[in-house]
């Protein structure tokens, strides 16, 4: 099991200087809007690649009226104890989040932590998931699959980074073809792996559904499907490339690339009947909930993963059913949970090994 035993701020976000002691499986913090309960997962989100559950600028983390940023804060991972260092650092005018492990920086290092952090996050938003956009749904499942695969981050970046490249090349006056042509093998290789890295979650999501259902009973059924207008399971790298290509003078007008995985969609398919978009939002939350259940499922049985759980504003909309669904995570997994609600009467389901913290009374 990967525990946090404590969290240390200075002059982030609104701490100036703060610590708690993490001592229990459960725990729950509870305080007024605005108090910083959020800012405490986010601190707890930075022990891992990426710029945390909020992806905030390196510079909004930072306190007011301050230079830079230290949290501190001690893992428990596999018995063994490692003290964590995440502060920021100016580099060429240019703010970086830099990660100690036991006063290292080295690459070697922070791969040790990357390799057993995880976490598996919810926020407010995902309330609504399946009315927001398509690009917030494409969020929401690389998150999961970078839950289980600490460099998908990496990949995505890359692929993004080859479009960006690929526009830049098309609006010039003089196009370098073999240039081009190279770019764009790039781009359908490593769109192809993420296009399967997406099909795989979601049959992942789907297969758990099953194995959970027996002794769980859901209130949907629910599929998950990869929506795409051009992507197909059988689609050649050979196909990938010609499409691309055939694209370049519509891509150069409009200025983007119209196909690939940055163009997929998630949907649900509520009882084989309809889309989860016409749920109301208590059972959007609900759908979210399965997934992430689903999720945990597959990481600690499947994968010998011990994710993390940073679940926040949490305790809206939640009714009976949700809450069992929030219990069965509870009892069901050996891993930490950090949840997090306006008020502590809220988490009164929840009553053994459980630590609650007010945040608002700092």
């Amino acid at each position: 099991m990967v525990k946090i035993k404590n969290i240390h701020f200075n002059n982030f976000r609104n701490f100036t200087n703060y610590e708690i002691l993490f001592e229990k499986k459960i725990n729950i913090l509870f305080g007024e809007n605005g108090c910083g309960k959020t800012n405490i997962l986010e601190g707890i989100s930075l022990n891992s690649k990426g710029r945390g559950i909020r992806n905030s600028n390196i510079s909004n983390l930072i306190k007011k009226k301050e230079n830079n940023f230290l949290i501190k804060n001690n893992l428990e991972i596999k018995n063994n104890s490692f003290d964590i260092e995440i502060f920021s650092e100016n580099k060429n005018d240019k703010l970086k989040k830099i990660i100690r492990v036991n006063e290292d920086s080295s690459k070697e290092s922070i791969d040790i932590l990357n390799k057993f952090i995880s976490y598996l996050i919810f926020v407010p938003e995902m309330e609504r998931l399946f009315q927001a956009s398509p690009s917030y749904r494409r969020n929401f499942i690389d998150r999961l699959i970078f839950s289980s695969k600490n460099n998908y981050n990496s990949l995505i970046n890359k692929y993004k980074k080859f479009l960006l490249e690929r526009i830049k090349i098309l609006q010039t006056n003089i196009v370098d073809n073999d240039w081009l042509n190279q770019i764009e093998k790039e781009i359908c290789i490593l769109g192809l792996e993420i296009f399967n890295e997406r099909d795989l979650q979601v049959k992942s999501i789907n297969s758990n559904f099953q194995l959970l259902k027996y002794d769980h009973n859901f209130k949907f059924n629910v599929e998950l499907k990869i929506k795409d207008d051009y992507f197909h399971n059988q689609i050649s790298l050979e196909e990938y490339i010609f499409k691309l290509r055939d694209l370049r003078i519509f891509d150069k007008k409009f200025g983007g690339t119209k196909i690939g995985p940055h163009k997929s969609d998630l949907i649900a398919i509520i009882d084989d009947d309809f889309d989860a978009s016409l749920l109301s939002t208590g059972q959007q939350k609900t759908v979210v909930l399965m997934i992430l259940l689903s999720q945990c499922n597959y990481l600690v049985n499947f994968k010998k993963i011990n994710p993390i759980l940073l679940f926040d504003e949490i305790a809206s909309h939640l009714d009976n059913y949700n809450r069992q669904i929030l219990l069965d995570m509870i009892n069901r997994f050996q891993i930490q949970f950090f949840l997090t609600g306006t008020d502590k009467n809220l988490f009164s389901f929840v009553s053994t090994n459980v630590e609650f913290y007010n945040i608002t009374n700092l």
